[in-house]
């Protein structure tokens, strides 16, 4: 099972998110896609810094922007973000046994 963890800061807005493991080919593929989709468009649109982490043998990146974690304003990210997340959304919606969304809010 695929699972995707968001990251939510103090003001309750997404600074970034983690998807670990493999799961359904189809479903897989489809996350595959947004994810890269995502980082690419953070990083060639926005311009904005994050720390990225990749481990391609165990299905896992992290992605962290700084500027959002710490309460910040990053409309734009922030809206790449939140697309990201209703693409899995509804993805979990049709494979509801192979991906799992996590809302982490920070305490």
């Amino acid at each position: 099972m695929i699972k995707a963890r968001f990251f939510r800061n103090d003001n309750d807005r997404l600074y970034g998110f983690k998807i670990a493991n493999h799961g359904n080919p189809i479903v897989c593929a489809a996350v595959s896609a947004l994810t890269i989709n995502t980082v690419n468009s953070i990083e060639l649109l926005t311009g904005e810094k994050f720390s990225r982490f990749v481990c391609k043998r165990c299905g896992i990146i992290k992605i962290s922007i700084p500027k959002l974690e710490e309460g910040n304003q990053s409309n734009d990210t922030e809206l790449l973000l939140k697309s990201f997340l209703l693409g899995l959304t509804d993805i979990q919606k049709e494979y509801s046994k192979h991906i799992k969304i996590i809302d982490e809010r920070k305490n």
